[in-house]
């Protein structure tokens, strides 16, 4: 049976947060959880959640809710399986402080030539790593205010993972961007594209962008896909503007930690 790309989405996701997280089957979805990252939450949500009875959603939340919490965790995200109604979901998730984050996910239709960009070099973050590490905390707090230093030591762990290709683009011999190609099966995801604000108009993001597609053709990737918050819708049309299209779309649900008693 052919796969979705919202399928294709989410199976990506299961194998980029396993990379750095445990897991752990509750009874309506499965827990990601990790201890050295306890304030990230990419390392600390509930995924795959299927609730097929609205009645039922209090009962499957306070049990992934006692589960983090006996843990001396929080968790920050909810997404739902694929396929998995989510408005019954969103209206109990929202009256517990959760944000709903509809997401587009995009994949690659034509390939198209992209020019070169004047004065931009690529390099792999793997043999550069402390540049790498320099523009993870030049780029400040990440989502929910994560400290710049944390998320360095996460994506320092991401930089092992062989199917997990960083980049990072150089301006003026300064780090100015970065963007990652993730390789699972037989489809590549591009991810984690970063650009530091005195380099937006610099076009590295633009260099990154071939760069990744590049290498996807090289591998013989016929799948390329994405996953973009669908309020940026800029980053969308810049997106289309490479030859990927909206091809699906799911939803996440976050919320920040309610102050530092939460804490370990």
């Amino acid at each position: 049976m052919e796969r979705s790309t919202v399928d294709s989405i989410l199976r990506s996701t299961q194998a980029y947060c396993s990379q750095v997280c445990e897991t752990q089957t509750l009874d309506n979805g499965i827990a990601y959880y990790s201890e050295r990252f306890a304030d990230l939450p990419d390392a600390n949500q509930f995924r795959e959640v299927v609730v097929d009875d609205a009645a039922a959603i209090p009962e499957a939340f306070d049990q992934a809710q006692r589960w983090f919490q006996e843990r001396g965790l929080f968790c920050y995200r909810w997404a739902p399986a694929g396929g998995q109604p989510s408005d019954a979901l969103a209206s109990f998730l929202e009256a517990q402080g959760f944000r709903t984050r509809p997401q587009t996910v995009m994949a690659l239709t034509r390939w198209m030539e992209i020019q070169p960009v004047e004065g931009v070099r690529i390099h792999p973050a793997r043999a550069t790593r402390a540049v790498f590490q320099a523009l993870l905390l030049a780029a400040g707090p990440g989502r929910r205010g994560a400290d710049p230093a944390l998320i360095a030591r996460l994506y320092e762990e991401r930089l092992d993972d062989p199917q997990y290709d960083m980049f990072v683009a150089m301006v003026d011999r300064n780090p100015a961007a970065c963007c990652a190609l993730y390789q699972v099966g037989d489809f590549a995801r591009v991810m984690d594209l970063t650009v530091l604000d005195g380099y937006v108009d610099r076009h590295a993001d633009r260099a990154l962008l071939a760069h990744v597609l590049a290498m996807a053709k090289r591998l013989a990737m016929r799948n390329i896909y994405l996953q973009i918050d669908s309020a940026d819708t800029d980053r969308i049309a810049w997106y289309e503007s490479f030859g990927f299209a909206a091809d699906g779309n799911m939803v996440e649900f976050e919320r920040d930690r309610p102050h530092d008693a939460d804490r370990r």
